[in-house]
């Protein structure tokens, strides 16, 4: 019997893609917001003005990373901070662009990872993290 899986839906992304960019314009900081899928397919992404150009790629970068380990991105900082330097050659293991940078979460639901969100841009790390925590306990996730 095939096991059911989930997905995160489109209404849900955009739902948690507007909490994200409340959060954003409530700190009046620019950045990307990055969703992805399980997969670390992009669902949405949205960069608000006065976003640096590169904003967007390292959002989606993020989030993809963030539903390939299953993680926080802050983990990932966190083990290459602690003297893991080898992850820092972690794109060279897939096409993927995996940045272990904090910023990204994955979504689950009932146990089941469904997607990642990522934020990055916002000229500060720790706000990077803010944005993204503040959408998903403002959504449930």
């Amino acid at each position: 019997m095939p096991k059911k899986t989930y997905k995160i839906t489109h209404q849900e992304a955009k739902s948690l893609m507007v909490a994200a960019i409340e959060s954003a314009v409530k700190y009046n900081v620019p950045g990307a917001i990055a969703i992805v899928d399980s997969g670390g397919n992009t669902i949405m992404l949205e960069s608000l003005d006065d976003t640096m150009s590169s904003a967007s790629g390292i959002a989606i970068g993020k989030a993809a990373t963030s539903a390939a380990f299953r993680r926080p991105t802050k983990d990932l900082e966190d083990v290459i901070f602690d003297g893991r330097t080898p992850m820092l050659v972690l794109n060279s293991a897939s096409s993927q662009a995996y940045v272990p940078l904090k910023g990204g979460y994955p979504i689950y639901f009932e146990n089941e990872l469904v997607g990642a969100i990522a934020v990055a841009g916002t000229m500060d790390a720790n706000m990077d993290e803010i944005v993204v925590l503040e959408a998903l306990q403002k959504k449930g996730w």
